[in-house]
């Protein structure tokens, strides 16, 4: 049995961003639903700082500040997905 074809959908593995060029094309994905986003931004968002945490142990990065650069980005993206989550709020307004 391969194990991904029990995964739902919206459950976001590392590799579920690596094809977007940028945070700001995968929340632009018409292909996604609004769960896929976030839940495949979070997992960016985690690795993001798991790679800042390693950095300040002093272990290599093989691109040093791009988590640093990169992870307001993604926040900025996260946010509205997250807003919308909560009930009563109107992400637009």
């Amino acid at each position: 049995m391969n194990p991904s074809a029990t995964t739902p959908s919206n459950t976001a593995r590392k590799t579920d961003y690596e094809g977007y060029e940028s945070p700001e094309v995968l929340v632009t994905d018409p292909t996604l639903s609004a769960a896929q986003k976030l839940a495949r931004l979070e997992v960016w968002e985690e690795d993001l700082k798991a790679g800042m945490r390693a950095s300040d142990e002093s272990m290599t990065s093989i691109t040093p500040g791009l988590s640093s650069a990169l992870l307001p980005r993604v926040m900025a993206c996260l946010e509205p997905l997250r807003s919308a989550e909560k009930p009563g709020v109107d992400p637009t307004a």
